[in-house]
């Protein structure tokens, strides 16, 4: 028996990211929303019977950066899935990269979910949204949120997700310099190094309260103006400020709202409520040296996963 189907794999961004606490294993606890955009990979996912497993992928379009063995998260998410529902065979994984990579856009996170729900399709959904996501959070904390997508309150190391409303209509434009691979181990320490101050941090959850409320009401300008990330200032330090110039590039275009970096970095989304004003921000921005800019909009309802 062989099938075969295709998935996209839809990339993050975060329009609160804080953190609360430290657990006793080293993670670190966040607070804050999450919300999938437009801009994703395109992954071909095929199963074939056989008596042992076997998972191979190949990336049609990837830099040399990207794995291609079984150290590739999307592979670990095909095995961990068919040995979730006790099935044996051989997995076969075509991926072209779009998302790029250590940008704190959930890029390999999203990859792994993709694999996760069209391997569930295939065998006709005999696992849940809830094991799904329980199988996708011993991949990586951000995994469970890009099984699901949409908007979500995302709490404890990024597992606890609760649906909230999205961004209302608008446009995205996001930039990433390949000259700025941020891994999130080295962010965190970054982090920690920064702000000793997370045994006690009592205004997360009202900041993202008050976010969430406005997110509700749809108000665009508003929402800009609640948006945070706390690792934005060690970020803008490890890239001696060009991090910074990134948002300046985007706080400068006719029509931006609002600019934040997503994540651990090191992409940052500017927040436009016009089409035109988004589109000429994105067609000039390409035109910086060593910038890769993408136009986008955001995905507020999550996933038919079941």
């Amino acid at each position: 028996m062989q099938l075969k189907t295709t998935e996209n794999a839809y990339a993050k961004i975060n329009l609160m990211l804080d953190i609360t606490g430290i657990r006793e294993d080293g993670y670190h606890l966040i607070d804050g929303v999450m919300q999938t955009v437009s801009l994703a990979d395109r992954l071909e996912v095929e199963f074939e019977v056989d008596k042992a497993t076997r998972i191979e992928i190949r990336i049609v379009n990837g830099k040399e950066n990207i794995p291609a063995d079984s150290s590739n998260l999307a592979c670990r998410a095909a095995s961990a899935y068919l040995g979730r529902i006790c099935k044996t065979g051989i997995v076969k994984i075509q991926l072209r990269k779009e998302i790029p990579v250590a940008a704190g856009l959930a890029g390999g996170s999203a990859d792994a979910a993709a694999v996760l729900r069209a391997l569930n399709r295939l065998f006709g959904y005999p696992i849940g949204t809830e094991e799904l996501c329980a199988v996708g959070a011993k991949l990586g904390a951000d995994v469970p949120f890009c099984v699901r997508g949409g908007a979500m309150r995302t709490e404890g190391i990024g597992e606890k997700l609760t649906p909230c409303a999205g961004l209302p209509e608008c446009f995205l434009v996001i930039l990433h310099r390949d000259d700025l691979p941020f891994s999130t181990p080295r962010m965190y320490a970054e982090l920690d190094r920064v702000h000793n101050r997370f045994s006690n941090h009592p205004n997360s959850a009202e900041k993202v309260e008050k976010l969430i409320q406005v997110l509700r009401k749809g108000d665009l300008s508003a929402i800009c103006e609640r948006m945070g990330n706390v690792f934005e200032e060690p970020a803008i330090l490890l890239s001696n400020g060009r991090i910074e110039e990134l948002k300046s590039l985007l706080m400068r275009q006719p029509g931006m709202m609002g600019a934040l970096m997503s994540g651990s970095g090191s992409a940052v989304f500017g927040i436009f409520a016009k089409e035109e004003d988004a589109q000429i921000a994105c067609d000039v921005l390409k035109q910086q040296p060593g910038i890769n800019a993408w136009l986008c909009n955001p995905i507020s309802k999550e996933f038919c996963v079941c």
